[in-house]
């Protein structure tokens, strides 16, 4: 099993992804512009590698990536992208509740230690979800139907959840990185 700075080396950088992503870059463009991160600053750190194991499709991997492509720009950080269907035994490492589910978000420092694994969505989209949950098992809504209530989210809130939830995070890994 290869460690992860291996798997960052070999993944494809942000810039190829976002070629990838045809009819989703603008959505992906649109998340960008509109991310609420203006006058937001990153405590110090060095080096940082962000590995994102997601695919191209992924409606929650083009509402959070740009949000932190962009918390990010101006940073010494690098990202780089593993599609989850190219790399099974990696995405097999980060399951979610026993499934593949992403965006799996892995900050690294510059030896490719893990300092911490986000996703593979915000809480308060989660709940989103849960609330339908029940309902798509029964066949009463169809999970498109949620999908896009779960983009209407994510387009009204303008990265706030998100940030929310991965600011506090990355900080308190950030003050275990400064002290090794």
């Amino acid at each position: 099993m290869e460690n992860l700075l291996q798997a960052f080396n070999a993944a494809m950088p942000f810039e190829e992804y976002v070629l990838e992503l045809g009819e989703q870059k603008t959505l992906h463009d649109l998340h960008y512009k509109r991310a609420g991160v203006d006058g937001l600053q990153l405590p110090p750190f060095k080096a940082l590698k962000i590995l994102v194991i997601t695919e191209p499709w992924c409606g929650d991997s083009t509402a959070m990536l740009p949000v932190l492509q962009k918390l990010f720009a101006g940073y010494d950080v690098e990202f780089r992208i593993a599609l989850r269907d190219e790399n099974p035994e990696l995405m097999d490492r980060f399951l979610t509740n026993g499934g593949r589910a992403i965006p799996v978000i892995l900050i690294l420092d510059e030896k490719g230690e893990l300092l911490l694994r986000f996703g593979p969505r915000p809480q308060k989209v989660q709940d989103i979800f849960e609330q339908y949950r029940r309902d798509i098992n029964e066949g009463r809504i169809e999970r498109k139907e949620v999908s896009r209530k779960i983009r209407n989210f994510y387009s009204r809130d303008r990265g706030k959840a998100i940030l929310e939830e991965f600011l506090p995070q990355l900080k308190k890994a950030l003050e275990k990185y400064d002290t090794k």
